[in-house]
């Protein structure tokens, strides 16, 4: 189950922003027809390996018809592989395991997270083995699946004395976008925290939006990843850029008010650059298309005779 609906609503609010729909993947695959439109797949760290293939099914025949389509669900790296990659191409410093790995941890301090969902991490700083040991069985304790967690090498450092701030760029087709980022005194800033900044640092952060300061590394982990369309999540550790994640899914906000006038503005200049990238990504009008492809079509046959079916256990 995917959550576009709640991540991309307030997108719709933009100014000028091209017409949107959003579509849950059971709508997408059970669909016989489509509209002509361009397609953009999210969120496929939720789905199960049967429906990712569905979808990289759904994917081609779209692209067969000539639809411009984003993310191809077949090749879109999800967190670990995508961090274990960045890392082999020197684009990351920090490592990451699988929990079954643990033994083989010898860089300190590290954390606890899922590779799924953006919860944010499961434990706090963890300096050896034997810690690891007890974080690792009190998530499974809790009932968080062994397949889903991961064991990632902490890489982070203050922008001040106890501030943090975490930097996001979009792409959107062969766009960056900058966006504006996260300030916070906890070194995970997921959240961020109101003015905590200071006004020297939102004004930097209102002139790097036209820069694209960071692009080669950006560009370089958004081709690694396969991803055509997300947000990219990163800080600087010593003046180079650390990726933490690329997200298919973001949650998209807005900045109407703030205490720093230049936050406020920051979110007009982030708006007008995220629209105008959607818009040069939008498809002209043109029929809709029947979706022919045989595993798509099996599995349409397969979930009308599910419905229709009575199961007595």
């Amino acid at each position: 189950m995917t959550r576009p609906q709640v991540t991309h609503r307030k997108l719709l609010e933009f100014p000028g922003v091209p017409a949107i729909q959003v579509w849950s993947y059971d709508r997408l695959l059970r669909a016989r027809r489509l509209p002509w439109a361009t397609w953009i797949f999210t969120d496929m760290d939720r789905l199960g390996p049967w429906e990712l293939e569905l979808a990289a099914h759904c994917y081609r025949e779209l692209r067969s018809h000539g639809m411009r389509v984003l993310n191809d669900p077949a090749r879109v790296c999800h967190r670990h592989r995508l961090l274990k990659r960045l890392k082999a191409a020197g684009v990351n410093r920090f490592e990451v395991w699988r929990t079954d790995e643990a033994t083989a941890v010898d860089r300190w301090p590290v954390f606890l997270r899922t590779e799924s969902a953006h919860r944010g991490p499961l434990s706090d700083l963890i300096g050896n083995a034997g810690q690891l040991g007890q974080e690792i069985e009190k998530a499974l304790s809790t009932g968080y699946p062994e397949a889903d967690l991961m064991v990632v090498e902490y890489c982070a450092e203050p922008v001040q004395e106890q501030l943090f701030r975490k930097l996001a760029t979009f792409r959107v087709g062969d766009r960056l976008v900058p966006t504006l980022a996260v300030h916070d005194s906890h070194w995970a800033a997921k959240h961020g925290q109101l003015g905590i900044a200071g006004a020297e640092l939102y004004r930097e952060e209102l002139a790097s939006l036209s820069e694209n300061r960071h692009a080669d590394a950006l560009n370089k982990a958004f081709e690694i990843g396969h991803v055509e369309y997300g947000r990219a999540d990163y800080a600087l550790v010593s003046g180079v850029p650390q990726i933490y994640e690329i997200n298919t899914n973001p949650t998209i906000g807005r900045v109407l008010d703030h205490p720093d006038p230049a936050r406020v503005e920051s979110g007009r200049v982030w708006e007008r650059n995220f629209v105008a990238a959607l818009a040069a990504i939008d498809a002209p009008a043109g029929a809709p298309v029947p979706i022919n492809d045989g595993i798509l079509s099996r599995q349409r046959r397969r979930d009308l005779w599910m419905t229709r079916s009575r199961w007595v256990i």
